[in-house]
């Protein structure tokens, strides 16, 4: 293609004159700067969003059963031995609610959010996270009174359920937002609730067969409603992707401030081959020729800018990632260094954006250039 020939032999050319030369190395090196610079902050967004991907599969059920139209899932054993045979490894049926907590020795009480052990325990414990038994004054040993919420008819009238359990354990209080308070057996739980079965059922097994397992248990069970784990931390997942997107979009400024610098560039260059191109022009090139000539001398400088971005960028996160280059205090943080993952469409999209911005900085003085007479540049050389 005769027009990239050209516009090889003018870029080569323009080294020879100091400002055309060094308006384009500006330009190269501040797509450079912004490729590498988005490269970087995608990848180690990338690397801490799965970090917190990761936990969340390790803490959080693949699955979880609810009922649909009650409180109660009522054919939770049949459901169960179903998600067996599709391989789930580990099934956990649950009930949950809240009821009133008490120390009526110091006359302290609070609503708790109550949830079923995930292991058989006595029926007459339980066991309280750190931070309501300190609220109540309690310590291990101890008793509290739970009120349920709900009554019950005796000769006198409806009176409230309750029990005293004795605390055994405290608890490391959880990070999830609904996460039980306190802990007590399953069949004690579905007493004071009036359940007849449990509220809840949650599954662990494959990350990878969660979808599969999911849609198979939603067609032979209508009279439940199945999550995955992707479902139940919807708006986190959300949240990140929108985090995600603001950075490239923020970012993605700086390509664009670089790709400006292709206007100057460009416009001194076509300065400096007016009478050329105006010899071109009476040798018969086209408008269209003369713009495709200049747009490929600026989409040559985008290209050099962008390739060298990737190497420098591509080649930070993953030496930063292989070498912990970037270590953090195990003491104050979950992880020991800052992970760095690079992922295909982000270079994908960044190397699109790059080279998408470099033609649309050219194409104005591309096209001024196309439009001018041949004669007037001509006469300008004589």
């Amino acid at each position: 293609m005769i027009e990239l020939r050209i516009a090889r032999r003018y870029l080569w050319a323009a080294r020879k004159e100091a400002h055309t030369a060094f308006l384009s190395l500006i330009s190269m090196l501040g797509l450079a700067v912004g490729v590498a610079t988005l490269l970087i902050s995608l990848a180690l967004l990338s690397g801490l969003q799965g970090q917190i991907k990761a936990r969340l599969i390790a803490s959080s059920p693949q699955l979880l059963v609810e009922p649909a139209g009650g409180n109660t899932i009522e054919n939770a054993a049949e459901i169960e031995a179903a998600a067996r045979r599709l391989g789930v490894r580990e099934i956990r049926p649950m009930v949950r609610g809240i009821a009133w907590g008490a120390n009526q020795e110091e006359r302290r009480g609070r609503p708790l959010r109550l949830g079923s052990s995930a292991s058989p325990r006595d029926p007459d414990t339980i066991a309280l996270s750190r931070d309501i038994a300190a609220a109540l004054g309690l310590a291990t040993g101890d008793a509290i009174t739970i009120v349920a919420p709900r009554t019950r008819l005796t000769p006198f009238g409806p009176v409230p359920l309750w029990k005293r359990y004795r605390v055994t354990q405290l608890l490391v209080p959880s990070t999830e937002e609904n996460a039980p308070e306190a802990t007590l057996d399953l069949s004690e739980m579905e007493r004071l609730f009036g359940t007849t079965g449990p509220t809840s059922i949650e599954m662990r097994g494959a990350a990878s067969q969660a979808d599969t397992i999911q849609q198979t248990l939603a067609q032979e069970f209508p009279n439940v409603q199945v999550k995955t784990w992707k479902e139940i931390n919807r708006p986190l997942f959300l949240a990140l992707r929108l985090e995600k997107i603001v950075m490239f979009v923020t970012i993605s400024l700086i390509i664009f401030v670089a790709a400006l610098n292709l206007i100057s560039s460009l416009s001194m260059l076509i300065l400096e081959k007016r009478p050329e191109v105006g010899v071109l022009r009476t040798l018969g090139a086209t408008e269209r020729m003369i713009l495709t000539l200049f747009l490929a001398v600026g989409l040559l400088i985008g290209i050099s800018g962008t390739i060298a971005g990737n190497i420098i960028g591509l080649g930070f996160a993953w030496a930063a990632n292989r070498y912990h280059l970037v270590p953090l205090p195990s003491d104050l943080y979950f992880i020991r260094f800052l992970p760095f993952t690079i992922e295909r469409s982000d270079v994908i999209g960044v190397n699109v954006v790059a080279v998408a911005l470099s033609i649309l900085a050219t194409w104005y003085p591309a096209h001024a250039a196309s439009r001018l007479d041949p004669m007037v540049a001509i006469r300008e050389e004589a």
